[in-house]
């Protein structure tokens, strides 16, 4: 008998225990389902990419004489941010929206505690400075969207405001050395150009109620800036600018050392290319490494109407095939004179080297706006520069008339 009354109180004792599991394991898929409904409410609002998505290959690596540090230099499908990753860094709209919002959006105290965890601090003009992963983040969308990366610039993030690298002043002087004779002088073939961080700035203004309610703010808040900034980026390094000259880098055009094809005018032919092309390879730049056409879209629109110029046939006129393996960015960075006349630009894009600094400063001007209108801005500022490391390896193709 006592060992049916085990029994029974065994398998009394195995109903409670089963019935407390299914308590434990209801209370935990509550808290799924509210975990899950959380992450829904944050829809839009992104975590940085695992590095998944981006190539582990091995980047280049320079070495700054001055900091006695390796400086790694990158080409355009190697990712900043793969270098200094975080798996729970969150998106760079994300942490904008918190920064314009502050204490008013629904989850303030969660974004303010991603600053400080991101070493997000304020600046001495009342902003804020993103470092680290984040900046690296930002330097990437920058990077995605600038059509010279996308040509083949190369990128070095600087740690301090000027970064000095060696450049190739003239290609070297080699000679046959007979015995006991003197060896021929020549020209300095090395020199060194600085990379001095200049300031782009961004100024986006957006209505309160709009940051507040906007379901997609973030992801507009983020590629606003960056394509504002990659723009103004691009066209400074492919010819400078005219206002405030001095503050902004140098671009391509200014190249004093530059190949060049001028007076173009009016192309019937693919001939101009064909020109800057040999102007390349005699200056000992491999055919295969001849890069990218970069031009503004109306010398696509130009080009794209080329008919074969036989009487009465509309046939589009056929490219060498060294041209046609050219590839063709259009930006309206590119230069475009009164609407009518264009410069592009064709290189070995891997002698352009894109310094950027890895601090983002971001500053929030509500009081200039809030009173009159309820409206608020996102300034944002980036310090960059450009330098040629072979000034040969490009060439201007100029005077084209559209």
């Amino acid at each position: 008998m006592s060992d049916l009354n085990e029994a029974v109180e065994l398998i009394k004792q195995q109903g409670d225990d089963i019935t407390a599991f299914r308590r434990k394991m209801d209370a935990r898929f509550a808290e799924l389902e509210k975990d899950v409904g959380d992450i829904a409410k944050k829809t839009g609002r992104p975590f940085a990419s695992d590095g998944n998505s981006v190539t582990k290959a091995k980047h280049e690596t320079f070495f700054d004489v001055k900091t006695k540090k390796s400086v790694p230099v990158l080409s355009h499908s190697h990712s900043l941010a793969s270098l200094d990753y975080k798996s729970d860094t969150p998106s760079l709209g994300r942490i904008l929206r918190g920064i314009v919002l502050g204490g008013r959006c629904d989850d303030a105290n969660e974004l303010e505690m991603e600053r400080k965890s991101l070493g997000i601090g304020g600046d001495p003009a009342g902003g804020y400075t993103v470092s680290g992963a984040l900046s690296s983040q930002w330097i990437d969308n920058l990077r995605a969207n600038m059509v010279l990366s996308r040509a083949g610039a190369r990128t070095i993030p600087m740690e301090t405001g000027q970064l000095s690298i060696a450049r190739v002043l003239t290609d070297p002087t080699c000679s046959w050395h007979g015995e006991n004779a003197a060896l021929a002088d020549s020209d300095p073939t090395f020199g060194a150009v600085n990379l001095n961080a200049k300031t782009v700035v961004c100024l986006v203004k957006l209505s309160l109620e709009l940051a507040q309610d906007s379901a997609n703010i973030e992801q507009i808040l983020q590629s606003t800036i960056t394509n504002s900034m990659a723009a103004a980026i691009d066209r400074a390094g492919l010819v400078g600018t005219t206002t405030n000259a001095g503050a902004a880098p140098s671009g391509i055009m200014d190249l004093a050392n530059r190949n060049s094809v001028t007076s173009i005018g009016a192309p019937t032919d693919w001939d101009f290319l064909v020109d800057g092309m040999y102007e390349l390879a005699a200056d000992n730049v491999p055919m295969e490494n001849i890069g990218a056409f970069i031009a503004h879209p109306a010398v696509w629109k130009k080009m794209r109407k080329l008919k074969t110029g036989i009487t009465n046939d509309n046939t589009p006129l056929t490219m060498p095939a060294e041209i046609a393996a050219l590839p063709k960015l259009w930006t309206t960075s590119a230069p475009l004179t009164g609407g009518t006349t264009a410069s592009g630009i064709i290189a070995d894009w891997r002698d352009l080297i894109f310094g950027v600094r890895k601090d983002i400063s971001i500053r929030i001007l509500s009081e200039a706006f809030m009173g009159s209108n309820l409206q608020v801005a996102v300034l944002a500022y980036a310090r960059v520069d450009f330098a040629a490391t072979r000034e040969q390896s490009f060439c201007t193709l100029e005077g084209l008339t559209v």
